[in-house]
């Protein structure tokens, strides 16, 4: 049995004590990591292999979650993929996990390389019945000069598991990472991504929506480091909460010494449904070069009564009109998953939770 540690997601600059945002604590909880994994589904154009004791380096100042969860994925994984796809090919996978009674705890690690000139598109899809599960995700990338990494993950678990993800990636000379996240389920959802823009030229993006209902807890955690010269980073997340959820942003801008030219962006946007919700957004700015551009933007507000109320003119209930308004505004990033069974998922799973279902 191993001991879940309780704090999770520290800032890398210690700087909001006041408002108890400069971690997440949450209940120690056990799990039996010896449980056996079966995935759902696998469909992929590419070799797709058991890791068999290949893995990849990770620098000591990437924590992910928390330390402790890292090394329960790296050391004693239950799951786990070695995908590689060689220069200047091109390869797709789509992962399906689902999680139940009789499939509870997934530890997985993951391996992904990309050579040179490369591209991956990897779609990852989590899912659950009613059982409460536990899954910790590692995943360990390294982006080749010119490759190009597309990540599409949606975690739509029930509302009584708790999901963790730590997620490295370094980037080579004019690679490229666009990473497309969905956190829409889970008890306790907890990300934490770091990038390493090592390349000149390198560049990093991210997207997320995520949705907060019932006493759900979202933890988002998003690192960029600025290391080659002329590198760009854009983060964009959009997001709802509702009942009595809670979230927090945590985006940080790092800016390394030698790191000139480069160029920056995180913004945070959420709807709050209820007056209830508790929502921080932490956009934080580290810089060592002073020839570059940073900026960060953060919002949250209540929707805006005169379009409620127009659409509900229309003949809509308040529900379907909270339904349409929150739609639109995630419907740009959910629109870029390139699964259509698994974007309609989602737009379902936004239905069900505005109506309470």
């Amino acid at each position: 049995m191993s001991a879940i540690k309780e704090t999770y997601n520290v800032l890398p600059r210690i700087s909001f004590r006041w408002v108890k945002a400069n971690q997440l604590e949450l209940d120690s909880l056990e799990v039996d990591t010896s449980v056996p994994y079966a995935y759902g589904e696998i469909k992929t154009t590419l070799d797709v292999e058991s890791l068999n004791g290949r893995d990849m380096e990770m620098p000591e100042y990437f924590k992910g979650v928390n330390e402790n969860m890292v090394a329960l994925a790296d050391k004693k994984s239950n799951a786990g993929l070695y995908m590689e796809v060689e220069e200047n090919l091109s390869a797709s996978v789509l992962i399906t996990h689902r999680l139940h009674s009789e499939n509870p705890v997934l530890v997985e690690k993951n391996v992904i390389v990309l050579r040179k000139g490369s591209k991956l598109d990897l779609v990852m899809d989590y899912s659950s019945d009613e059982t409460a599960t536990f899954s910790d995700i590692l995943n360990k990338v390294e982006v080749g000069e010119g490759a190009e990494l597309n990540i599409i993950k949606v975690q739509r678990l029930n509302s009584l598991s708790r999901h963790l993800e730590s997620r490295f990636t370094k980037v080579a000379e004019k690679g490229k990472v666009n990473y497309i996240s969905v956190e829409i389920g889970g008890k306790e959802a907890v990300v934490n991504y770091m990038t390493d823009l090592s390349g000149d030229e390198s560049e990093g993006y991210v997207k997320n929506v995520y949705l907060g209902f019932g006493e759900r807890i979202l933890d988002l955690s998003h690192h960029m480091n600025h290391i080659g010269k002329k590198t760009i980073s854009d983060m964009m997340f959009k997001g709802a909460l509702k009942d009595t959820s809670k979230k927090v942003f945590r985006g940080t801008l790092d800016f390394k010494r030698g790191s000139t030219h480069s160029k920056g962006n995180e913004e945070e946007f959420t709807v709050l449904l209820s007056p209830k919700v508790k929502s921080f957004a932490i956009p934080l700015l580290l810089c060592k070069e002073d020839d570059v551009i940073g900026n960060h933007a953060a919002s949250a507000g209540q929707i805006d009564e005169e379009k409620l109320f127009y659409i509900m003119s229309r003949g809509f209930s308040e529900d379907e009109a909270k339904k349409m308004i929150v739609e639109s505004y995630i419907r740009p990033i959910v629109d870029l998953i390139p699964v259509e069974e698994i974007r309609e998922l989602v737009l379902e799973a936004v239905d069900r939770e505005i109506k309470g279902e």
